[in-house]
């Protein structure tokens, strides 16, 4: 499916080395403000025999050609057209900005996909207006900042300086316009709408997006379960893969 789908279309795709078994379900990580898919690698390559995993670049960050977008409802359209060029419809990992997009899609599209995993994350994201300030006036030291914010206090400081240097090589537009479409996201007055398998997940250090936030999706999203990753923050992904594989692979196998 990855390959013939969308790595022809100059789509910026992270797979980890296993062939893609059709009899697995297929999951398709969205990243979040300034993300790129290859993030998504630990946690993937911990799913090898339990799905066929992806982690996809959205338009201007990564591999994939921008421009970024500055709404979550372009995104999701953007995602949306290459979806409908797939024969199977796989589970939706959105992280962040990401969730807002699987939301999106479980709202406006559910027919593309299988399921929805919502991974530090919230029907609404409001930035605070500093930040958005910061990423246009002093890119730098915001950035420091979030990068900051967005670990758990116990993780390793190498992984986030790591991290602090991948968010930077974002273009300061595509940051900027990730998390305006951020703030401008809300649904949380349409969540019982949605009528897919839907797991939340959050870290118990997430200082973004709190676990409150995931406690109100699994409250209003009919279905959903939650799962709280210990000695994780908001990119659980990357400070604690196995235990975020270990829930998902339980997860997918009840679909």
């Amino acid at each position: 499916m990855w390959p013939s789908t969308w790595q022809a279309e100059s789509v910026g795709l992270a797979t980890p080395d296993a062939a893609f078994d059709p009899n697995l379900p297929d999951l398709l990580c969205v990243h979040g403000s300034g993300g790129r898919g290859a993030e998504f690698l630990p946690l993937l390559e911990s799913l090898v025999g339990a799905a066929n995993g992806a982690g996809i670049d959205l338009p201007g960050h990564g591999d994939t050609p921008g421009p970024g977008r500055e709404r979550v409802e372009d995104y999701v359209a953007w995602l949306a057209e290459r979806l409908e060029q797939g024969r199977r419809r796989p589970v939706v990992l959105g992280n962040s900005l990401g969730g807002a997009i699987a939301l999106g899609l479980a709202l406006e599209r559910p027919e593309l996909i299988g399921g929805i995993v919502l991974w530090g994350t919230g029907a609404r994201l409001r930035v605070l207006p500093k930040i958005l300030e910061g990423l246009a006036k002093d890119f730098q030291p915001t950035v420091a900042f979030l990068a900051q914010m967005a670990y758990a206090e116990v993780t390793d400081p190498q992984r986030k300086e790591t991290g602090r240097w991948a968010m930077a090589r974002t273009a300061p537009a595509v940051l900027l316009g990730d998390y305006t479409a951020c703030d401008r996201f809300d649904v949380m007055e349409r969540l019982g709408e949605i009528d897919l398998p839907c797991l939340v997940v959050c870290g118990d250090g997430d200082r973004l997006t709190p676990l409150k936030y995931s406690q109100y999706l699994t409250e209003h999203i009919k279905g959903a379960r939650l799962a709280v990753i210990p000695g994780a923050g908001h990119l659980i992904h990357e400070e604690q893969p196995s235990a975020g594989a270990k829930v998902l692979a339980e997860f997918l196998a009840t679909l």
